[in-house]
């Protein structure tokens, strides 16, 4: 059964997102500071997060941040709820880590919709990855693992490959690209594909602000400079696809 950690300082708030999760089949846990949330991150390591913005002393950017350098076993979806609304905001959680964002007032079928939609989906893919001949996909500069949820990378044959470390929207996004070399995906494809038909977000900021971050993780772990885009290219007016290439 998935676990899901609700980390939201609104205790009526919580208690409604806590009963519709659980009456969805999922388990939950309450955390009411950012700091509880990190302690019981650690402990569950939960498979989706749910992230109140606007926390008492470690705002939700700051959590958001902490919980993808913790060193769990598999990257949690994070969710991220705010009352504030603003472009800023939500491409600032993106670039902390979030995987999605939705303002408040919000309506609780569609957060549900948008974790049972995320956690089908890991399952789908965990289980037909496992009974495929294809679950570990190799390149000259990338391998990746659908099963186990791992990615590294190397910039020459001759060097020891290096762990990527990935939100779990970016793991999908750059699984799904390296699957099919050359194959140019249109924006709105892989909107529907990783986040799921439900979304509400705009296709540009989502998908354009994932490949930021993933990018930056790439020539982090390449060791290549600013400008230079290793792996995801950009297809302009169109798209993305995988190129094995770091130049």
């Amino acid at each position: 059964m998935a676990v899901v950690l609700i980390i939201e300082d609104d205790a009526d708030v919580a208690d409604t997102i806590q009963a519709c999760i659980q009456a969805a089949g999922y388990t939950s846990y309450w955390a009411e500071t950012g700091e509880q949330g990190l302690e019981l991150c650690k402990q569950l390591e939960p498979d989706a997060v749910v992230l109140d913005l606007m926390l008492p002393g470690m705002n939700g950017f700051e959590v958001c941040t902490r919980v993808r350098r913790l060193a769990l076993k598999t990257e949690p979806y994070i969710l991220m709820l705010t009352a504030r609304r603003g472009k800023t905001d939500e491409l600032s959680g993106f670039d902390t880590g979030a995987d999605d964002y939705i303002t408040k007032p919000f309506d609780t079928d569609l957060l549900i919709a948008r974790l049972r939609a995320r956690l089908r989906r890991e399952l789908y893919h965990a289980d037909n990855a496992a009974s495929a001949d294809g679950a570990l996909i190799q390149h000259q500069h990338l391998q990746l693992h659908q099963t186990h949820r791992w990615c590294s990378v190397r910039a020459t044959p001759d060097d020891d490959w290096v762990d990527l470390v990935l939100s779990a929207v970016e793991f999908d996004l750059l699984a799904k690209l390296a699957r099919q070399p050359g194959h140019v995906y249109l924006r709105s494809q892989l909107l529907d594909d990783i986040w799921g038909l439900d979304h509400s977000g705009d296709e540009h900021t989502t998908v354009d602000s994932c490949v930021k971050r993933l990018r930056k993780e790439l020539r982090s772990k390449l060791q290549v400079p600013e400008g230079v885009n290793p792996l995801v290219k950009t297809v302009r007016r169109v798209g993305y696809k995988f190129e094995d290439a770091i130049d």
